[in-house]
């Protein structure tokens, strides 16, 4: 290998890229925009929290809360934010995510979505009446790419609509890690 280019890193395969863009994605999307309480639910969006943690530590200040409905998951995040030296920045809750959500205190100026499909839009529902004027959601799984194996539709279509044909939203989907839905509020 060429000395220019011993520093660089190896290809990244290719599931793993995905996940690479959409921790890169969720990070500028943080600094950019100096948000200060993200709420990160479900299994998919948890497991960002340390991402989003960093990018919090790098501004300066601010709280991700993730909601994870497994305790175990939540116990590992946990862990790895506290190895990756960014705990402070961050409180996981386990429990059903509707019910966690009712416990959380003050507004969300970013609202990441990884839940299982059929919790897309009534987890969305319940965060909506927080969310700032300008605040983004962030919806993992929510383009189509073809047709799903099962046939049902993707995890995140109903959101990504309902976030579409809705005035008070200005949508975007980018074909990262299965689809990723941007949506800022405009109201």
């Amino acid at each position: 290998m060429p000395e220019e280019f011993a520093d660089r890193p190896a290809a990244v395969p290719p599931a793993q890229a995905g996940q690479e863009s959409t921790d890169i994605l969720l990070r500028q999307l943080v600094l950019a925009t100096g948000a200060t309480a993200v709420v990160a639910c479900g299994p998919a969006a948890v497991r960002r929290t340390a991402s989003i943690a960093t990018a919090l530590r790098d501004n300066g200040s601010g709280r991700v809360v993730g909601c994870a409905p497994d305790a175990e998951q939540a116990q590992d995040v946990s862990g790895t934010l506290g190895a990756a030296g960014v705990a402070r920045y961050a409180d996981v809750l386990h429990g059903d995510i509707r019910h966690v959500l009712r416990r959380l205190p003050g507004p969300v100026d970013l609202l990441v979505l990884g839940c299982p499909g059929e919790e897309y839009l009534p987890v969305f529902q319940a965060v909506e009446p927080r969310l700032l004027p300008g605040a983004l959601i962030v919806a993992l799984g929510g383009q189509a790419h073809g047709d799903p194996p099962s046939g049902d539709p993707p995890p995140g279509e109903s959101l990504a609509r309902f976030l579409r044909h809705d005035d008070g939203y200005v949508s975007l989907s980018l074909p990262i890690e299965g689809g990723v839905e941007v949506a800022v509020r405009a109201l």
